[in-house]
């Protein structure tokens, strides 16, 4: 019964890990700060970045952080995260310069890690990605390995969008890191 439901979770993660049509938002089209101000046409300037002292160190408290700086939009989304074995996990679909991007979030408890989160972190330690129902999943750990983020733009090897991609690892990078 334990692995039918593993297998069950473990097939609705893989499920949303693909990008998928649906009622998405659209991320602000920010101008960054390496962008000039000739190239910025109908774009925002980028706002302050929002530090993080304000937001609890948890799952909620850093997606209010990503969501504040501009670097998720729209709903977020419940994910079935005890597949991987960690506390929490939310998802965001939003379109960003043309491109649909998926960024999932989740938390793990580093001082109490079950087998199978132990083996999705030494993973992402070791080779930046994880193994989901025989799909190879980039993903990325916080410095402190409490949060683990999966982060796909379609767009992802235009400039703008490689841009956002690096300033949305940033902020992830820099989350309660005092």
């Amino acid at each position: 019964m334990k692995k039918i439901l593993a297998l069950a979770l473990a097939a609705c993660l893989a499920l949303t890990l693909a990008a998928c049509s649906g009622n998405t938002v659209s991320l602000p089209q920010l101008t960054l700060p390496e962008s000039s101000a000739s190239e910025s046409g109908g774009e925002q300037a980028a706002p302050e970045t929002v530090g993080d002292q304000e937001f609890t160190d948890d799952l909620s408290g850093l997606c209010q952080y990503l969501e504040e700086n501009y670097a998720v939009a729209g709903e977020k989304e419940e994910m079935s995260y005890q597949a991987i074995g960690a506390k929490g996990g939310y998802r965001y679909l939003f379109t960003y310069e043309g491109g649909t991007v998926q960024a999932e979030f989740y938390e793990f408890d580093p001082e109490n890690l079950d087998d199978a989160a132990q083996a999705c972190v030494d993973s992402v330690k070791e080779k930046g990605s994880f193994t989901m129902l025989d799909n190879e999943v980039q993903a990325k750990l916080s410095p402190n390995e409490k949060y683990m983020m999966i982060y796909h733009d379609s767009k992802e090897k235009e400039e703008k969008n490689a841009a956002q991609r690096a300033r949305v690892e940033e902020l992830f990078d820099a989350f309660h890191q005092d």
